[in-house]
This record gives structure tokens, sequence and C-alpha cells, in this order.
């Protein structure tokens, strides 16, 4: 059963026919069902904001693989995903990756993937892994017999690079076969999806020789805090979470993941039940990106809908001088002034809006013809454009 057989529409991104189809769903739903179907809206909205790109089907997939796993788990109650060779038995497929019978031709390269796995600090590096293939006087001749081979291993061997999956995959062309996979090898396919999906990519280059930390444990939490990102599972990504930055709190990646991933929930995760982690990461974000506008706004829109307001205004101030072309910045200081009642406060950011509003929008079209990033300055002067039709309202 996958998302849309529950909301009973066909694969869609259109919010509106999503949501047009919940609450006609939600009114003839019996109630132990309700759950289901608020997880098949939500997966489907989450799913539906995904920006179409050549690789964005692997987000997708993995959404919908996730409710699948969701619906088995909670309402078909059947066993977990397996291997399709293991389904007699009911064996692991991690298990099954470590046991299988391998020629010794394969036992050869396992031991060699193995070896350069083994040193941290080789593993991580490219090269390595490339020169394994160049090097190798069996491979080009035997590169098919190797292919299970190679899968079992990245099965178990899961705390690596993005970089390095690429690799094999550029040799198999596993994504292009991905249909296939998931009907044949639906845990490879969906560690697949996850390691080559260029949404958070796992990059471990940060990490120093002189660092003293459980590396293993640290990666292995980092990637399950991505996953269940990637799965749209908020407390998986909260107790993954917690387990990595008791480990390790420097790496910024980790609080990308967990920061990207609650700006896009519900407010009534990302502002209250997962709120401490959503706000922790958001100060590690600004602290560590000082210079980057990114983060300043998502933390003051936080400190605002938590009623922080004097704390949202230094976010929003600081936001300013960083990017003084975006007037949302300054229209949001004084919406929090209307908030409390300080109407004489708001008046002169409403004004300066409107005395810099079509200099700022001059500006702004003029950069669309040499900048590198046009669809944010694009974002930024329809944002302009939808403000100043706010501030004439309010100043009336």
């Amino acid at each position: 059963m996958n998302m849309w057989e529950i909301l009973n529409i066909e694969k869609t991104k259109d919010e509106s026919a999503i949501k047009s189809a919940f609450t006609k769903m939600r009114g003839n739903i019996q109630s132990q069902d309700a759950r289901i179907l608020s997880i098949a809206y939500e997966m489907a909205v989450r799913r539906a904001k995904i920006k179409d790109t050549a690789e964005s089907y692997k987000e997708e997939m993995l959404l919908e693989m996730a409710f699948v796993r969701y619906w088995k788990k909670h309402i078909a109650k059947t066993a977990p995903e397996l291997d399709t060779n293991a389904a007699n038995n009911g064996a692991d497929l991690t298990v099954i990756a470590a046991n299988r019978t391998r020629t010794a031709m394969g036992n050869e390269f396992f031991a060699q993937m193995q070896k350069v796995y083994d040193n941290f600090f080789i593993r991580r590096e490219l090269i390595n892994w490339q020169s394994l293939i160049q090097q190798n006087a069996s491979w080009n001749t035997n590169k098919g017999e190797l292919e299970q081979v190679i899968q079992d291993f990245l099965i178990l061997h899961r705390n690596l690079p993005s970089e390095v999956w690429m690799v094999f995959d550029e040799e198999y062309g596993w994504n292009s076969r991905i249909k296939e996979l998931t009907e044949t090898n639906v845990d490879f396919a969906r560690a697949l999806l996850a390691e080559t999906c260029p949404r958070w990519p796992m990059d471990y280059s940060f990490v120093k020789r002189e660092y003293g930390f459980d590396f293993e444990n640290y990666f292995k939490y980092r990637r399950l805090t991505r996953d269940a990102a990637l799965d749209n599972d908020s407390e998986q990504a909260r107790t993954n979470f917690d387990c990595a930055i008791d480990i390790y709190t420097s790496d910024s990646t980790l609080y990308e993941i967990v920061a990207d991933f609650y700006s896009s929930q519900p407010a009534f995760n990302k502002y209250g039940e997962f709120g401490p982690e959503f706000l922790h990461a958001l100060n590690k974000l600004v602290k560590i990106h000082f210079d980057d506008n990114k983060y300043l706004p998502e933390r003051a829109e936080y400190y605002k809908r938590c009623e922080y307001y004097d704390e949202a205004r230094d976010d929003y101030e600081t936001a300013m001088k960083l990017s003084p072309e975006n007037l949302r910045l300054p229209f949001e200081i004084a919406d929090m002034f209307n908030l409390q009642n300080m109407s004489g406060k708001a008046k002169p950011y409403l004004k300066y809006i409107k005395k810099i509003y079509e200099k700022t929008q001059q500006t702004l079209e003029k950069q669309l013809g040499t900048a590198a990033d046009r669809e944010k300055i694009s974002a930024i002067i329809d944002s302009n454009d939808h403000v100043i039709g706010e501030v004439f309202d309010m100043l009336k």
C-alpha cells in the first residue's frame, strides 16, 4: 500500500490536489485509520515540495519507500523488508552479505576493499578506491562477477563518503537500474538512493588526525540522522542527532541536516515537539556561518513564533545588514511591533521599505543578467513585491 492509494489519487506534486484528497478522505475514514492518512498526507506534501532536478527522483523514491515501510510495520504488521534471496529464511540482509558464499576471486577483492576501509584516513580518500579498481588485474574481465561482492561490501560498510558509492555506481549504472534493484534487492536500492542523493552528501574530509573521538559511531549516527530526514521521520532524526552530538559537536553538516529538515516540517513539529533540536542546530549554524544570511532569518522566525520578540528583532536587524536588499526582513520587525501593539515603532520600518522599494528592485533586476544564483535573486524580487503590497495595506 502506498501513499497515493491511501489518499485515493494519482501520484502528483500538486499540493492543492493533495490537500483536497486528504480533506475528502478525512471526512469518511474510520478513526483507527486516521493516523496512516495523516502520514500519507504529510509525506505527499513533503514530496511535492522537493524541487525538480535530474536527481530529485532519489528523494522522492526514498519518501515513497519510507511510507511503504511505515504501512507494513504499523498497519499490515508484516516483517521488515528483506533481500528477496533471503525471504524464505527471514535472515537480515547484513547477515546474508556477511555470510554469502563467494568465489576465490570474490573473496580476494572483498579483502582488498576491507584493507582500504580499515584505515579511516585511507578510506575517506576517493583516489584509494579508484586505484583499487584500476590496479586490480581481474577487474575488467570479471567486473560482472564482482558486482554482488561490492554490493555486499557496501551494505556491510555504510560509513563511507557518498562519492565512494558514486564511483561504483558509475561502473555498474545502479541508479539507471533503480527500479530493477527495488524489486530484487530493495535494501541495497534504498541505501544506494540515500548515499548518492545530492541532499546532504556524506563528506568526511573535515576530520583531522588529531581529532580524538569515536569516528565510527559518530558517522553511523550522522548517517542515520540524514536517512531519517530523507524518510521524513522526525522521531528518528531527533534520536540519532542527539546520539551524534554526544560524540562530536563541531560538524556543520550534521546541523545543516537537522536545521534544513525541521524547517520543512509543520509548525507544531519545528516550533513545538522538536523545537529544542531545531533551535540548537540553528544556534550552531549561526555561530559557524556568522557572515552567512541563510540561518539568521530562520532563527529569527523561530524566536518570533515562540514570542521571544527581542531576540527575533536582534537577528532580523543583523540579517538586514547582511542582506539589505531583502525587504522581508524589516517588514518582519514591523510586524512584531504591531503584534505587541507598538505600531508607533513599526511605522519607521514600513516607511523605510516604501522609500527604498523602487531603487532596491531596480538594482536586483540589473543583477539578474549577471548573477550566478538568478533563482535566489528572482525569489527576493517576488518577495519584495509581495511585501510592498502588505506595507501599503498597513499604512492606510
